[in-house]
């Protein structure tokens, strides 16, 4: 029930500030708050219909970024922030509620239970999950060691703890030792790891990098764009209303020192689509990678 009472949520909230907006004029600052409210009244939703408020906020959060891409955008200009101050107070919170707790339960049997979550756990579950995803070997290393991160699980133990389940302290105990553990290893292992995966996309184009959007990675893109001929091009070019050319080339390509059409304006792959929504309409695009 929870995420049907999320997605409810969501699709009231996006039909709600569309007729608001429709009659007058709102800041994008108060949109960002409006979504702000719309996380909190799902959770409440979510809750009261005795469900999951996370998993309602989740749902109601999915619903908005397929209907109003606008509001979404506006929040995430303001809930980046918010969720860094959020995320690092809950930190605080939980090291002081966990210096009380971890000590309860041996440290080196937490401590190889830790390991094997770190090691072997988490990275095959990853695997998994991204069996299907189009990304090099590289990159579902990458993932499979850095994420997902420990504020979830610290969450998860401590709904645990409120429900009242029978040993639900030593269980929190132990997520806390593997989160503190996590927190280590990947703080030293991050600067070194993003290097060595950066100095591999400057020296190959890698199979993510080849899709267009996070949603390619997920099966690919089918989808054909018009092609033009150098002529065609030429033509264009030297014509009244010249197209404007973007040189979509990756990091690895663009790098290599080979000579790019004159007047192209350079974008990252990964960023055409949102340059795309800054442009003003009915001029042609034509982009082009090696």
């Amino acid at each position: 029930l929870g995420p049907l009472a999320g997605a409810a949520v969501g699709f009231l909230s996006v039909w709600l500030i569309e007729n608001i907006r429709a009659r007058y004029p709102i800041s994008r600052e108060y949109r960002a708050l409006y979504g702000v409210g719309t996380v909190l009244v799902a959770y409440v939703a979510g809750e009261a219909v005795g469900g999951s408020g996370f998993l309602a906020v989740f749902f109601a959060g999915a619903v908005i970024v397929k209907t109003d891409y606008d509001l979404c955008d506006c929040f995430l200009e303001y809930g980046e922030v918010t969720a860094e101050m959020a995320m690092l107070l809950a930190f605080i919170l939980f090291g002081a509620l966990l210096s009380t707790t971890i000590s309860t339960v041996p440290l080196v049997p937490a401590l190889v239970f830790a390991a094997l979550v770190l090691f072997v756990a988490r990275p095959v579950a990853i695997g998994v999950v991204l069996r299907k995803v189009v990304v090099s070997k590289r990159a579902r290393m990458f993932i499979g060691w850095f994420g997902p991160q420990g504020l979830s699980s610290l969450l998860f133990g401590l709904l645990v703890v409120l429900q009242g389940v029978p040993g639900a302290e030593r269980l929190l105990a132990i997520t806390g030792i593997v989160v503190v553990a996590s927190v280590v290893l990947h703080g030293v292992s991050a600067t070194p790891l993003i290097a060595a995966y950066g100095r591999a996309m400057a020296k190959e184009t890698l199979p993510e990098e080849r899709e267009a959007t996070a949603t390619g990675l997920f099966g690919g893109v089918h989808e054909q764009a018009p092609r033009v001929t150098v002529a065609e091009l030429a033509a264009a070019l030297a014509g009244p209303d010249p197209p404007i050319v973007l040189d979509v080339r990756t990091r690895s390509s663009s790098g290599r020192g080979e000579t790019g059409i004159p007047g192209s304006i350079r974008v990252p792959p990964d960023d055409v689509a949102e340059w795309a929504t800054e442009q003003p309409p009915g001029r042609p695009i034509v982009a082009y990678c090696t």
